[in-house]
């Protein structure tokens, strides 16, 4: 329903009905709208940030483990595309209640990118850049491409360049080509190039 209503328009009604739950047992269990949606953002973050943790952390060097950070967010992203669009325009357009989710959760996430971001600087993997400049280069090129395709499905776009969007989402958003970002991405990153 999210995809259709966001937040701000989600109805208790209709998620009862959707759940095949009277309205009494919704609030039973949540109280208020406000307190289930905070639920549903909530464990979708939780299991974004054992995804992110995971890549982040583990064996190798702290190249490797950016490498592995940047496609499990690409494909966490890409999995959950339609929810991650969604939290990136309700936060765009400052509602409240997911502004006051992300800066209650993202800097959980935000504090291990950058920790791993410094790591590679002083291994010197990545240019010696501020860790948050090398971090506002690289989750975009990450997540950008979920929310071009979710976009372009929602209005209808039918061919993009001459393929069918199909063809071209597939082709963007394939393990692939996430894959291949990545290595751009750090190729990007890497030291020795011009600024």
């Amino acid at each position: 329903m999210l995809p259709e209503t966001g937040l701000s328009g989600l109805s208790v009604r209709a998620v009862a009905r959707r759940a095949r739950v009277n309205l009494g047992m919704f609030h039973y269990h949540f109280k208020t709208k406000r307190a289930f949606q905070r639920r549903v953002l909530q464990e979708a973050y939780e299991d974004f940030f054992a995804v992110f943790s995971a890549a982040a952390g583990g064996p190798g060097a702290p190249r490797e483990r950016l490498r592995r950070l940047l496609v499990a967010v690409a494909r966490f992203a890409r999995d959950n595309r339609v929810l991650f669009t969604l939290l990136m325009r309700e936060f765009l357009n400052a509602q409240p209640d997911v502004a006051a989710f992300a800066q209650e959760n993202f800097p959980r996430h935000v504090a291990v990118l950058l920790g791993l971001l410094d790591e590679c600087r002083r291994e010197g993997s990545v240019r010696p850049l501020p860790p948050h400049a090398l971090a506002l280069f690289a989750m975009p090129a990450m997540g950008l491409p979920n929310i071009a395709v979710t976009a372009f499905e929602r209005n209808r776009v039918r061919t993009l360049g001459g393929r069918p969007l199909a063809e071209f989402s597939a082709a963007v958003l394939g393990d692939a080509m996430i894959e291949t970002r990545a290595d751009m991405v750090l190729a990007a990153l890497a030291p020795g190039r011009p600024a």
